[in-house]
């Protein structure tokens, strides 16, 4: 619709400006810029109700947003209550209560197992008597056993070894 207006308004100012250099009627061109005049206003109008409609449409989005985070909200409000029926704050709270005492006590294991055992504390001194001791044929070690082991199955189907005596 605009258009139609620029068009008419643009054939109406040439034949004004053309009328205007051949020194037509002067009626006439009074005539034709009264019109001139109306279709600018009726261009005016239509734009403000463009304007208007586009406001509308910005509107009507506007709406269908605020609905669908509503509809979020809703679902949302939803979800804490059936996680809240199911999951109370005591239990939360008990429930990191007990990983606080099971990561304790693995801890404790953990150290139990890393620590050095009493064991694999050597004395130099012993080590070095020892030392000597092999050095000089003093010390023996006890005879490493030679027997062959034999695989046997049982009734039960179960694997027995039996050991046989001393192959040489």
């Amino acid at each position: 619709m605009l258009r139609k207006y620029q068009r008419q308004h643009d054939d109406l100012h040439r034949d004004i400006l053309t009328s205007l250099r051949e020194k037509g009627d002067k009626q006439l061109m009074l005539h034709k810029l009264r019109r001139k005049k109306i279709i600018l206003h009726y261009m005016e109008s239509t734009r403000k109700k463009i304007a208007s409609i586009v406001s509308k449409q910005y509107a009507l989005e506007n709406l269908n947003i605020t609905r669908l985070q509503l509809q979020a909200i809703k679902d949302t409000v939803k979800v804490f209550k059936v996680f809240n029926k199911s999951h109370s704050y005591e239990k939360i709270d008990n429930l990191k209560d007990q990983l606080e005492e099971l990561t304790d006590q693995f801890m404790d294991v953990e150290n139990l197992i890393t620590e050095e055992s009493s064991l694999l504390q050597f004395d130099d001194s012993e080590l070095e008597e020892e030392l000597n001791q092999l050095n000089d044929g003093s010390l023996s070690f006890p005879e490493i056993p030679m027997h062959e082991i034999e695989l046997t199955t049982t009734k039960d189907d179960q694997t027995m070894a039996v050991l046989d005596p001393i192959v040489q």
